[in-house]
């Protein structure tokens, strides 16, 4: 059961659970938290991506809204633990991944490149006049589809945002 646990049928379950609490017509009480990681052998080392959620925050009336936008990032770590030891004893560096990765960093660069080719940066604003509307470009990105489920949902509703996107 722990194999299944974690393989990808379960990581895109949480992804696909995670995405409906938000693009939803009502809240859900509690919405999954999740890290994975993306572990793969390109450059005779085991290396690999992090994929987590995280919640843009926005101002609601003043402060910030109780609730947050919703969004997945994808990171590989910039610096490549060394073990060392001299004299002194054990100790460890960081160095720059794209050095001791570099097949991994080029296949994280081309993940990179096709999420841009298929999405738009998330754009909206926020406000009930036109006095106080402030326009938020969080550096997230979003597809068309998830943008359109997004403007339909109770986040959106319950906040009065508007989605700009061309």
């Amino acid at each position: 059961m722990d194999r299944l646990k974690n393989s990808g049928f379960y990581k895109h379950e949480a992804c696909n659970t995670y995405y409906q609490c938000f693009t939803g017509q009502e809240k859900l009480h509690d919405h999954p938290h999740f890290v994975y990681s993306i572990t793969m052998k390109l450059d005779d080392k085991t290396s690999g991506f992090f994929i987590k959620n995280e919640g843009i925050s926005f101002p609601y009336r003043g402060a910030w809204a109780e609730d947050e936008l919703p969004s997945i990032m994808l990171s590989l770590p910039k610096g490549f633990q060394l073990h060392l030891e001299d004299e002194k004893g054990k100790y460890y560096v960081y160095e720059d991944t794209r050095e001791h990765l570099p097949l991994t960093h080029a296949f994280y660069e081309e993940v990179g490149k096709y999420i841009k080719k298929h999405t738009k940066l998330l754009c909206f604003s926020v406000g009930s006049s036109t006095d106080d509307v402030q326009e938020l470009k969080p550096s997230v990105r979003v597809s068309r589809d998830a943008a359109a489920d997004l403007a339909n949902s109770w986040i959106f509703t319950t906040y009065s945002l508007v989605l700009n996107m061309a």
